[in-house]
């Protein structure tokens, strides 16, 4: 079975450079990214999905993210973490649909190309924050911190994660309590149980919610505690999070 590639460190930093300084443009407006097929590394125990390209919907991000998951549902989160395989996935095997999803620079409409592509194209960081903005590897982490092998249906609360962007490239990413799968889960199942307090202002209520429990996170070992702690402290607060 083929396995997955990835860039090597080098060349990943060869590319960052190469589109800071404006040298590789014009290989973002391309249909096929050209790249050197000598600067790549192979991951021995994770297969590369072929049919996987087919499977991604450009205009539904929950969609692409459950096929990006199961797709990739062998890797290990210090895996999930390494820049050179979501570069190379955005360069290489998934790069039609990064062009069709984030078209401005294809199609020659983006204010400053530059800057669209590094923000898009590649992470601005390792860091929680920076994984979970990426264009790719965002998409495989809100799967994996809200998918729930218990539920009738594993990807409800994954569901209530996508109904704003924001919800997981600002606020869960802002903050300590997105590395936590229990805290991200926490929070969903009590938006699900909850729905009533959340029918408006969902954007500033999850932001009020999550900030409310970082600040709980400052003086208690959070990765610890299970979901209904969660639960637990934003029921406390039901009343604040209504009136927001």
């Amino acid at each position: 079975m083929e396995k997955q590639l990835i860039f090597k460190e080098k060349y990943v930093h060869q590319l960052k450079a190469d589109i800071e300084t404006g040298v590789s443009l014009e290989n973002y407006s391309s249909n096929v990214f050209i790249y050197d097929k000598k600067q790549v590394l192979m991951m021995p125990n994770i297969a590369k999905t072929s049919v996987l390209l087919n499977k991604l919907n450009a205009d539904n991000d929950f969609e692409t993210a459950v096929q990006i998951f199961e797709a990739f549902k062998n890797l290990e989160p210090i895996q999930a973490s390494d820049e050179r395989l979501w570069t190379y996935l955005s360069h290489v095997d998934l790069y039609p649909y990064m062009v069709k999803r984030w078209n401005a620079v294809h199609q020659r409409t983006a204010k400053d190309p530059i800057s669209y592509i590094i923000k898009h194209w590649f992470l601005s960081s390792t860091s929680q924050a920076g994984l979970l903005r990426h264009s790719l590897s965002g998409l495989w982490w809100a799967v994996y911190l809200s998918v729930d092998e218990n539920r009738n249906d594993k990807y409800e609360l994954t569901k209530i994660l996508f109904r704003q962007l924001d919800f997981t490239t600002r606020t869960l990413g802002a903050y300590k309590l997105g590395r936590h799968k229990e805290a991200v889960i926490g929070i969903l199942e009590f938006i699900h149980e909850n729905e009533d307090l959340f029918k408006q202002n969902l954007q500033s209520k999850t932001r009020f919610i999550t900030k409310h429990l970082n600040l709980i996170g400052g003086t208690k070992p959070i990765s610890y505690y299970h979901r209904a702690f969660f639960k637990n402290e934003l029921q406390k607060i039901a009343s604040d999070i209504e009136s927001v």
